[in-house]
């Protein structure tokens, strides 16, 4: 069981057999013993088995208990010398001796841990070691085999867990990367709503007098003067655009919903605060609102606007949709015009894919309403230019009403981003804001100039003092000092006669 001869097997014969001891670790069954090695014990042939004799003056343990003398008994485990070798006594009936097989080995490795007399430490030690080393040497050829193949399988497994473990890791880390972003744009769409708490600031605004913004619109339209009625004629094309588009699945179809709101009617919110979203489930359908600014640029009811104005989900976020497997669907899609009451549904014609351009195409109701010239004539530095459009969207217009009409709205049950624009267009309010400024600089891409505008303002026409359009508004640039940039209207021409032959 233990020392240089662990795991061999002696057969008994004869009527009395002597053990003799070899060293500290070696044991000899059998044979003469010699000055340098002495009997330890004496096997005497009692009926069907031996009876143990310990030499005087040796130390013998039979099953851990000291034994001088003993009818052995099958199974029973002698040590020879205090912590020395080990051996199992073993009686076969047929006297055939069988090959020691896997469990054999086994509980001779657990006898020898538990009868050393050694700390706990050492015990486990030798208990593992022993193990080990019958596994690997002293079982069948098969067995090692199979062990082999076994540990292999193990390494293999636990090599492809960790690999899909890390597989898993990078693709919730992706998703919530994936999430924050359509978590930003819902955000973002968030901002287009109105409340009724904002209805009622707004009030509050009003009954105290313009907010600032306003007054510093109001005076610069009042200081322009002659420029009046350039702006009152371009005003009556520009198109208030008011629109919403959610996400299907570009496989399934599916559309992307918003993860039904908890018990107490609170949305469920991922941690970074946007709202939870998923392909399942039977929650309300996602819907990302978005307003802009248009104006009428052809015939047969062509306008002109930005393409970031007509495909709003490539702002920010087109790669993460594209990742998601996200394909963007327009939901809704309507223009208003200044002093007509009825929307008209708008749809996309083109879009450029060099500058930030697009065509639209709107129903019957604009094709009595006056296309705005494109100015022949390229811009310089110095020139007077005019921005008109919507920005801020909705909340500009609301700033400009009245008290009474903001308390209607407030009164109103199942007020939404669609119907509080069409109350607007009722009461005779959706009306682009005019601003003026300088042109800075001119370039074959882009006309930079200082008239204010913002969010909202993308898409409106920028015009010079004849009413031509020499731009179209594209971009804002507060680092540079309130600068803002749009595309040349020369870039507009081979767009507008591709969207007339479509």
């Amino acid at each position: 069981m233990s020392g240089r001869r662990r795991g061999t097997v002696e057969r008994l014969t004869g009527h009395t057999v002597p053990i003799v001891r070899e060293g500290e670790s070696g044991v000899r069954v059998g044979g003469a013993p010699d000055a340098a090695n002495e009997v330890q014990v004496r096997l005497h042939r009692s009926g069907n088995s031996y009876e143990l004799e310990a030499m005087p003056e040796q130390s013998v343990w039979v099953n851990a208990e000291p034994a001088r003398s003993r009818l052995l008994e099958s199974g029973d485990v002698l040590e020879i010398g205090r912590n020395g070798p080990m051996l199992r006594y073993r009686i076969y009936a047929d006297g055939i001796v069988p090959a020691r097989s896997v469990s054999e080995a086994f509980t001779d490795c657990v006898a020898c841990a538990r009868f050393d007399r050694r700390d706990a430490i050492r015990r486990t030690g030798r208990l593992l070691g022993e193990m080990t080393s019958e596994l690997l040497v002293r079982t069948t050829l098969w067995f090692r085999l199979t062990v082999v193949a076994l540990l292999a399988a193990l390494i293999v497994s636990t090599m492809y867990l960790v690999l899909e473990n890390r597989r898993l890791a990078e693709r919730v880390a992706r998703s919530e990367v994936q999430m924050a972003g359509i978590s930003r744009i819902l955000q973002q769409a968030q901002s287009e709503a109105i409340t009724r708490e904002e209805l009622l600031a707004l009030r509050e605004t009003l009954e105290g007098g313009l907010s600032t913004a306003v007054e510093r619109v109001g005076a610069l339209e009042a200081r322009f003067g002659a420029s009046a009625r350039v702006i009152s004629a371009a005003s009556r094309s520009v198109v208030f655009l008011q629109g919403a588009y959610g996400f299907v699945d570009g496989d399934t179809g599916q559309p992307l919903r918003y993860v039904a709101v908890a018990p107490d009617g609170t949305p469920f919110r991922t941690p970074q605060g946007g709202p939870a979203v998923t392909l399942e489930g039977e929650g309300p359908v996602v819907e990302v609102q978005f307003t802009g600014t248009a104006f009428v640029a052809g015939t047969g009811g062509l306008l002109l606007t930005n393409r970031h104005v007509a495909m709003p989900w490539e702002q920010d976020e087109s790669e993460t949709l594209a990742e998601m497997g996200l394909r963007p669907v327009i939901e809704r899609f309507i223009g208003y015009l200044p002093g007509i009451s009825e929307s008209f549904e708008v749809t996309l014609v083109s879009a450029s894919d060099d500058y930030d351009l697009a065509v639209l195409r709107c129903s019957e109701l604009t094709r009595d309403v006056a296309r705005l010239p494109l100015s022949a004539e390229v811009p310089r530095a110095g020139d007077e230019v005019i921005v008109l459009g919507y920005p801020t969207g909705i909340r500009a217009m609301l700033a400009r009403t009245d008290e009474k009409l903001l308390d209607a709205l407030r009164e109103q049950e199942d007020l939404d981003f669609w119907k509080v624009v069409a109350h607007l267009a009722e009461a005779g309010h959706i009306s682009p804001i005019a601003t003026r400024g300088i042109v800075g600089q001119v370039t074959p891409a882009a006309v930079v100039y200082d008239a204010e505008t913002t969010h909202g303002g993308s898409g409106g026409p920028v015009i010079n003092l004849d009413g031509e359009v020499i731009a179209v508004n594209a971009a804002i640039l507060p680092e540079f000092g309130g600068s803002n940039i749009g595309v040349p209207v020369t870039r507009t021409l081979k767009l507008l006669e591709s969207a007339r032959e479509n």
